[in-house]
């Protein structure tokens, strides 16, 4: 009892959270790496290229960032660190997709939970979505473009 039993099952959840994350990361990686081969990423990056073009991201953002949306920010991250390691994503289109996720991810899990205590989920997916493009749109304007960051500043 006490702190240690506290800290131990801090950890002890920690880590089940952890497990439960990399059961769904993992294989979404290797189906990602699947549909790289096959030249499905390319083909749907082609697709939806117009459309996350608004804000401020090229078509190979757009897989990532419809995982953020369905399934959630831990699960998006595991594919934009994994897309950004590959070099598929430069560090602009990574900021612009956290952006974008930090206002609106889990689209449908958050909004069940909210519809469960009565607000109305059309509404709240509407502003959500809304805000978070608008936001998204703006930051892509305000940021230089890929490869014209400022050096970072010798520590």
């Amino acid at each position: 009892s006490g702190f240690p039993a506290l800290l131990l099952a801090g950890l002890a959840g920690s880590l089940r959270q952890v497990w439960h994350i990399a059961l769904i990361v993992v294989p979404l990686m290797v189906v990602m790496q699947f549909l790289e081969e096959l030249r499905v990423l390319e083909w749907l990056a082609a697709r939806l290229a117009r459309v996350v073009r608004f804000i401020g991201l090229s078509g190979h953002a757009a897989f990532p960032l419809v995982v953020g949306l369905t399934l959630g920010l831990a699960y998006g991250a595991g594919l934009i660190i994994h897309s950004s390691r590959q070099g598929v994503l430069n560090r602009r289109e990574m900021v612009l997709i956290i952006t974008f996720l930090s206002i609106n991810h889990s689209m449908f899990e958050d909004t069940l939970l909210f519809v469960a205590i009565g607000a109305n989920g059309w509404l709240l997916l509407a502003i959500r979505f809304v805000v978070a493009t608008a936001f998204t749109a703006l930051l892509a304007r305000l940021l230089p473009p890929a490869g014209k960051e400022p050096a970072a500043s010798p520590s």
